[in-house]
């Protein structure tokens, strides 16, 4: 979904019309052939992978990942927010290596307002989850000043970059057909969820089993929504962009395809769900400068006025781990 990594200034890098038509469209599928981008960019196949391999080297593309629907899996996703008791580097430094080790954690990312940690994590049932949060608070220990927990219900919007960094038509989510998934699908996708571009056949000696096999099951996969896409790893700071999260208390959601509709429309909104918790929408806001994202909370705040009861915004510092397919995800 994100990558965020702190650069220097003079790293960042300047895109023109056609770089930005062709990271739109790895976006939406990073399989994408060459030939299909050129047309879309209106370039040759050859200056369509010279201008994605010059954004490589450049750390735009910080490398691909396999979107995956955990649910499919019987898995929940949480979301802990964990502040700190007056947290030093060595502090911080120490809890990342703790964190990046979860088998159950998709993502690790340090914020920086009321909050100093957001851990994505999995779980098949609340009692399960319930001896995750025994070991995350034992690992923090007497450095652990609050933490909060967030249970995602319901996906509004799902993004890899946002809609106001070129205008085109987002891709609807597959919905799948039902499907029963078996520990062989679980080594296809564990083969596949962080090197989606790899050849079959790379893949198939991964996860033990045939070429055939892998090209069946990732068919069989597509088809039912289990794979979702295959999307770029963007470092957002490499394009001058910074990465928010939002946290919103609503008095109910009365007016929730109202909401829906809202945040879809936003250009600033990479990723909004809802959830149950202290907060009952979370989303992460992608924008160039504090006027957009005054822009984006001032627009849900008037239009919401009378259910909006509290919200909390933290800057997005730096991700650690992000992975659509923990280890903790065994069939």
């Amino acid at each position: 979904m994100r990558f965020l990594q702190q650069v220097p200034q003079d790293n960042r890098v300047s895109l023109d019309l056609k770089d930005k038509k062709i990271l739109t469209a790895l976006s939406q599928e990073a399989r994408t052939p060459a030939t299909a981008m050129a047309k879309i960019a209106g370039l040759s196949r050859d200056s369509v992978q010279y201008r994605i391999n010059r954004l490589t080297k450049a750390g735009v593309i910080q490398g691909y990942r396999t979107v995956i629907d955990i649910g499919k899996f019987g898995y929940d996703a949480y979301h802990l927010f964990l502040r700190l008791n007056q947290p030093t580097r060595e502090i911080e430094e120490d809890l990342v290596k703790r964190f990046q080790k979860y088998p159950f954690a998709r993502a690790v990312i340090t914020c920086r307002g009321k909050y100093d940690f957001e851990l994505a994590m999995v779980a098949k049932t609340p009692q399960e989850f319930d001896g995750i949060l025994d070991q995350v608070l034992k690992d923090c220990g007497r450095h652990l000043q609050e933490y909060d927990v967030h249970i995602k219900t319901r996906s509004y919007v799902a993004h890899t970059l946002p809609p106001g960094f070129h205008a085109t038509k987002q891709t609807a989510k597959r919905q799948g057909k039902p499907v029963v998934l078996d520990v062989t699908d679980g080594k296809v996708l564990r083969a596949l969820a962080d090197d989606p571009l790899s050849p079959y056949f790379r893949i198939a000696e991964k996860a033990g089993v045939s070429h055939d096999t892998v090209q069946h099951r990732v068919k069989r996969m597509l088809e039912a929504g289990v794979i979702l896409k295959t999307v770029p790893v963007i470092n957002y700071a490499a394009l001058n962009y910074s990465v928010y999260t939002l946290l919103v208390r609503f008095n109910g959601l009365a007016r929730e395809e109202m909401l829906a509709a809202a945040l879809r429309d936003d250009k600033h909104i990479l990723w909004a769900v809802k959830c149950v918790g202290r907060y009952n929408l979370l989303m992460y806001v992608c924008v160039q400068n504090t006027d957009e994202l005054n822009e984006t909370l001032s627009g849900l705040r008037s239009r919401f006025s009378e259910a909006i009861m509290d919200y909390e915004v933290l800057i997005a510092y730096e991700e650690y781990k992000y992975t659509y397919f923990p280890d903790y995800a065994l069939l």
